[in-house]
C-alpha cells in the first residue's frame, strides 16, 4: 500500500473529529490543570499544522495514524510545557508523563471502547444524577458546593456520587462484556 499525503482540508476535518481523543490524552498527562491543557493543545495544533507536509499515511483512512501522530506531538509539547513550569504539580506530572503516555498508546482501543460504553451509560442516568456529575466533574465544584447549590446535605451528595460511580462502573463493564470487548 502506498503512502498518501493529507490535504489541509482533510486535516481540519480529522482534527475536529478526533479532538476529544487528543485532548483526553493531554489531560491524562497534566491532570487537574485545564489552563495547561488549553496551552498544550494550541501548541500541538500549531506544530501539527507546521509539519503537515511531512505526515503521510498508509491505511485506507488516516484517522488512527493521525491520532497517533497528533498524540506523539502532544506528548512532546506536554513535556516541554511541564519542564517550563516551576510547580510541584508540574514536577509530578513530568515524572509520570512517560508512563501515562505509554499506557495511553498501548491501550488506546480499549480506552475508546470504555469511553463509548460510558457515553451510553450516562444516557441511562436520571437528569438529577447527570447534574451532580456535571457539577462535580465538569464544573469542578466541591461536594459542599454541590450540596449548597442543591439544598442537600454534603453527606447525601457524597453518597449519591459514590452510588452513581458504582452504577456507571457496573454499566460499563456490562456493556463491554455484552459486546465481547472485555478481557
Amino acid at each position: 500500500m502506498s503512502e498518501q499525503a493529507l490535504s489541509a482540508d482533510q486535516f481540519i476535518v480529522l482534527v475536529a473529529r478526533h479532538e476529544r481523543r487528543v485532548r483526553g490524552f493531554v489531560a491524562s498527562l497534566v491532570v487537574g490543570r485545564p489552563d495547561w491543557i488549553e496551552e498544550i493543545m494550541q501548541s500541538t495544533y500549531l506544530v501539527a499544522w507546521q509539519k503537515l507536509g511531512g505526515f503521510e499515511y498508509q491505511e485506507s483512512a488516516p484517522d488512527e495514524e493521525l491520532i497517533r501522530w497528533m498524540c506523539t506531538i502532544a506528548r512532546f509539547e506536554s513535556l516541554n510545557y511541564l519542564r517550563k513550569q516551576r510547580t510541584v504539580e508540574a514536577t509530578i506530572a513530568l515524572d509520570m508523563a512517560d508512563f501515562v503516555a505509554e499506557y495511553q498508546v498501548e491501550h488506546a482501543d480499549a480506552l475508546e471502547d470504555r469511553f463509548q460504553a460510558l457515553k451510553g451509560c450516562l444516557q441511562r442516568l436520571t437528569a438529577r444524577q447527570r447534574e451532580v456529575l456535571h457539577l462535580r466533574y465538569w464544573n469542578g465544584l466541591s461536594i459542599g458546593e454541590i450540596a449548597t447549590r442543591q439544598g442537600r446535605q454534603a453527606g447525601a451528595v457524597h453518597t449519591a456520587l459514590s452510588r452513581i460511580r458504582k452504577m456507571l462502573e457496573r454499566c460499563i463493564e456490562g456493556a463491554l462484556r455484552s459486546e465481547g470487548r472485555m478481557a
